[in-house]
């Protein structure tokens, strides 16, 4: 058998050329990305705080933004601040949907009363599918493939776990007390009924420390960086207008003196 060339053994002895190339350098975000971003981690942060102070003050019950914090906690996976406002919002419109449906458990008995909160879990479910589904969709697409796939095992599931404690809260808990209390049910409901496959809790930075971090950061880039940025694009008119090249100056011929012609 031949023995490899000198050439041969040089080839496999090189070592393998990188495809650093072929990957796409991340470009370092901007000041002025930068600050929009913490614009709308701000806004985001907004809204879940608007959303369930908007509830009290409608219901005037403290239920509300309890039944809000609560779906903010029973969140699995990575918590930013468009998941803090999503699951703020959707826990504030629940805890509102059952402060008015709740209503009407004050003037039944002890019977009636469970045979109210039975369809009563299957009508909260529904509307928790939906509104969840609207707020983070934006769009009722894909609402009636998630009703039927979904739906029937959202209440047998419920039914294990948070409608025990909700039909239990209706029996011994006072009326005023029963969002509050129906809060917990939404925590086991959110974490073990509604929770997404395959979620883990990468994020367990505070509310309030994330709050405050994102102000920290924005203030900081609006105090550096808007006056780096104002900088910056003067430097670049003051550059541009030395190099632009100056139009040459017309300068007219002197006067021509007439000649006396002789005599």
């Amino acid at each position: 058998m031949a023995e490899p060339s000198e050439l041969e053994n040089t080839a496999n002895s090189a070592p393998p050329i990188a495809n650093d190339q072929n990957k796409e350098e991340k470009k370092p975000v901007g000041t002025l990305e930068s600050v929009v971003n913490e614009l709308g981690d701000l806004f985001n942060l907004g809204v879940s705080v608007a959303a369930p102070a908007a509830g009290f003050a409608l219901t005037g019950n403290p239920g509300v933004p309890v039944t809000s914090a609560a779906y903010i906690a029973g969140t699995k996976g990575r918590k930013d601040s468009k998941i803090i406002r999503n699951e703020s919002l959707s826990g504030a419109l629940f805890g509102t949907f059952a402060h008015y449906t709740l209503l009407p458990l004050q003037a039944l008995s002890s019977i009636a009363k469970v045979a109210y909160m039975i369809p009563w879990v299957f009508g909260a479910n529904a509307f928790f599918m939906t509104e969840d589904h609207l707020i983070k969709n934006k769009s009722p697409k894909g609402l009636y493939k998630k009703f039927k796939e979904d739906y029937l095992q959202f209440n047998r599931r419920a039914f294990k776990s948070s409608a025990l404690i909700n039909i239990a809260a209706s029996l011994f808990v006072p009326q005023r007390y029963l969002v509050t209390t129906g809060a917990a049910a939404s925590y086991v409901f959110r974490r073990f009924v509604a929770g997404d496959k395959g979620e883990e809790q990468t994020d367990k930075t505070p509310y309030l420390v994330a709050a405050s971090n994102v102000t920290g950061r924005l203030a900081k880039n609006v105090f550096y960086g808007v006056p780096q940025a104002a900088y910056g694009i003067a430097s670049s008119i003051g550059d541009y207008l030395k190099r632009k090249p100056r139009e040459p100056t017309q300068t007219r011929p002197p006067a021509r003196t007439p000649t006396p012609e002789p005599a």
